[in-house]
Parts: C-alpha cells; sequence; structure tokens
C-alpha cells in the first residue's frame, strides 16, 4: 500500500478526478444482464421444460456471488475511494477498500466463476452420451475444481496472519508480490482454457445433431459467445502482469473490473441456449405446440374420402438429452434434461382430427429402451450412442376414425 497519510496536502484537481460513476455504470450493466438472463433461463427450464438440474443450481450459485461478492462489493467501495486515485484516499478507507476487496476476490473473482464452469460442463453432456466428450467434460470439471481450491490458497496464505492481506499495520509475513501475480496469472491462464474448451469443444456435437439447420447455427453462435469472456480473461491478465508497478490501482480497478465483465459474460453466454424454448420461435428456431399437417403428413397419411380420419403420432421424449417437439415442417429438439434431471424418459401422443387439429396430447412414461406399445410409433431397434446416433427401426400405426 502506499505511505501517504490522510494530512498529505493533495491537489484539489487531482482529488475531483473519478472514474467510480463508469466502473459502477459499465459493471452495473452487465451484472443486470446476466442477472437477466440467468432469471429467464431459470423460468424456462421450471415453467416452460418443467425440469431443473444440478447445472442450474450451479448457475444460480455463480449469479448470486457475483451479485453478494461482486457488485455489492463495488458498490460498497464506491464510498471508500472506487475509482479515485490512491494518494488521494485516507489511510483507514485505503484499509477497508482492501478487506472487502480480498473477499470479492474469494467469491466473485473464483467462486462465482467455478460455479459457473462446472454449470456450462454439466449443461454440455446433454449434448452427447459420446464418450471421448463426456469423459473430457468430466475431466474439465475436476480441473476447475482443483485450481480454484489452489487459487483459495493463494490469497489464504499470502500473509500470515490472514488480515495482513489488507491491513500491513500488522507487519504480516507475506510472500513475494510477484510470486502471489504468478499464482494470479496461472488461474486467468486456466481459466482462459476452459472458456476456449468449453466453446469449442460442442460444437462438432451440436452440428451433427437431427435437429434444423438453423438451430444449429443458433446454438453454436450463442455456445461461442464464450470467446468474448476470453477476450476480457486476456485483458484481465494484462493488467495483472503490470501489477507489481502500479501505483494508482483503485483508480481504474482494472483488474477486478475487468475480471467482472469475464465472469458476467460467460453467465450470459451460458444461458443463451437454454433460452432457445423461451425465444425460439421469435428467432423463427422453436418447435410450435402443434404440427403443421399439411407439411409434416402431406404424403404420408392419406384420408379417408368421407368422414374422419385422424392420425396418432407418437415420438420418444429424449434423444442425446434433447426432447422432440412437433414442428413447422420437421422434427426439431429442445435442450432437455439428461444424466443430471429427476425426469424419466417419456413419450408423446398426439391425436389429430379430420381438420389437421390437436384432438388430444397425451404424455406416458416410457417403460423400457425398445418402446411401448401405448403409442403407435414404436423403437423397435435402437442403435448406440455416437455424434447424434438416433437411427434405428421405428414402427408407425396410423389410426382411421370412421364416422
Amino acid at each position: 500500500m502506499s505511505s501517504t497519510s490522510s494530512t498529505t496536502a493533495v491537489d484539489p484537481e487531482r482529488a475531483k478526478e473519478s472514474n467510480t460513476a463508469m466502473i459502477l455504470a459499465v459493471t452495473g450493466t452487465f451484472h443486470a444482464l446476466a442477472l437477466v438472463f440467468v432469471v429467464l433461463r431459470t423460468y424456462t427450464r421450471a415453467a416452460i421444460v418443467k425440469t431443473i438440474g444440478i447445472d442450474d443450481y450451479m448457475m444460480i450459485m455463480s449469479a448470486l456471488s457475483a451479485l453478494g461478492g461482486g457488485m455489492v462489493i463495488f458498490i460498497i467501495q464506491a464510498f471508500y475511494g472506487l475509482g479515485r486515485h490512491k494518494d488521494t484516499i485516507s489511510k483507514p478507507d485505503q484499509v477497508f477498500f482492501s478487506k472487502v476487496g480480498f473477499f470479492q476476490s474469494i467469491i466473485s473473482a473464483i467462486a462465482a466463476l467455478a460455479f459457473l464452469k462446472i454449470s456450462i460442463a454439466l449443461s454440455l453432456l446433454r449434448l452427447s452420451k459420446n464418450k471421448w466428450y463426456s469423459r473430457s467434460l468430466w475431466a474439465l470439471i475436476v480441473f476447475v475444481v482443483l485450481y480454484t481450491i489452489m487459487a483459495w490458497l493463494s490469497f489464504f496464505l499470502y500473509c500470515s496472519p490472514m488480515e495482513g492481506y489488507w491491513d500491513k499495520s500488522l507487519k504480516p509475513k507475506c510472500y513475494n508480490i510477484k510470486l502471489f501475480v504468478n499464482f494470479a496469472l496461472v488461474n486467468t491462464a486456466f481459466n482462459i482454457f476452459t472458456d476456449v474448451c468449453f466453446a469449442s469443444l460442442p460444437i462438432p456435437i451440436i452440428w451433427v445433431l437431427q435437429m434444423k439447420l438453423r438451430t444449429r447455427v443458433y446454438l453454436i453462435v450463442v455456445l461461442s459467445l464464450g470467446y468474448l469472456a476470453v477476450i476480457m480473461g486476456i485483458i484481465k491478465a494484462i493488467y495483472q502482469i503490470a501489477q507489481p508497478s502500479s501505483k494508482d490501482g483503485t483508480f481504474l480497478q482494472s483488474i477486478q473490473f475487468w475480471g467482472f465483465l469475464q465472469l458476467n459474460l460467460g453467465i450470459i453466454a451460458a444461458c443463451a441456449p437454454a433460452l432457445k424454448p423461451l425465444v425460439g420461435r421469435a428467432l423463427k428456431i422453436s418447435s410450435s405446440r402443434h404440427y403443421n399437417s399439411d407439411n409434416l403428413y402431406e404424403n404420408r397419411y392419406p384420408t379417408g374420402r368421407s368422414g374422419r380420419t385422424g392420425n396418432i403420432t407418437t415420438g420418444t421424449a429424449r434423444r442425446q438429452g434433447y426432447r422432440e417437439q412437433g414442428s413447422q415442417g420437421a422434427p426439431d429438439y429442445e435442450l432437455e434434461d439428461g444424466p443430471f434431471s429427476p425426469s424419466p424418459e417419456f413419450y408423446r401422443t398426439t391425436i389429430k382430427g379430420g381438420n389437421n387439429t390437436p384432438a388430444a396430447v397425451a404424455v406416458y412414461q416410457k417403460k423400457n429402451s425398445f418402446g411401448d406399445r401405448s403409442g403407435s410409433e414404436e423403437l423397435i431397434l435402437e442403435t448406440g450412442h455416437g455424434f447424434g446416433d438416433n437411427k434405428g427401426i421405428m414402427r408407425t400405426t396410423e389410426v382411421h376414425i370412421q364416422r
């Protein structure tokens, strides 16, 4: 810390210079957007898809950590010198500023990022049961946990007593600041590496899934938003390298500023794919509530000459972690619960009347992997799981109702 005392004369013009409003405005905007995305994701999963998994709870934990350990502390620090030149801040204010900054690093910069990355990995596990893909994601989860523990220890063990981190009047014994910065840089590098992995791993999986091209492109684009978090992480690393020679860190609070943007962009990018059931219809990538008979059944289900003719159609509820729904022109898939949700597999049956409108919709649990005779469409032979392997022999029963 600076040795400037509170009684040192300060240039009034320098004392007036402040970045407080800018820092709070930018971080507040990004954090508000991140919270909105988390709320919309939770609503979509709970109210529309009607299933919430561990990945959703992890995302909520990340958002709460970012709120309580990040944004709230930025606001508190605004009263103790955030955005002002360090030599214009009194010693007691500097001590308190550093104290709350310590907990900001522990909670927001480390814990929130860990919750976020674990949430992303668990969400991506829904896409495929391919062994190399699943094992890679589980390895990344273990990696995140290990380097998160390392990051915590680098803070907790930096000074003895620990309070010496923020109060140098205690004359603590601290290890070399350059070593501390190196630990921070390693942690940032690991975060950048995992961001790249999470943004890149799903692309080949998504590209071969049995869904419309527009939907595949949507998912790839929103997952690629993670690369923006990578850029923020690189900028943060640049300021970390310059930290030992920095004498005015409070004026821009650069490391915490860019790190917080990295966290919130990561939250936004991670939540965006889960919003497809909510915003898909507006973006023309969503399945509708009923099938378009003119397109889907035109040459497959001929109607009788007189009276009513009905169609019963059935599809498996999940294929590689996706729920199939009727769509206009082609089946589509919604990101659905996989191994992290208690919901069992089920079938959906739609009975259509002569005017091609749904007469009834029934959902019943799948009893085994080879289909259930309660429906008209049965999976007779199921193949293994790979890059979207969902092929097999499907038996379809057509029902004509004559009156």
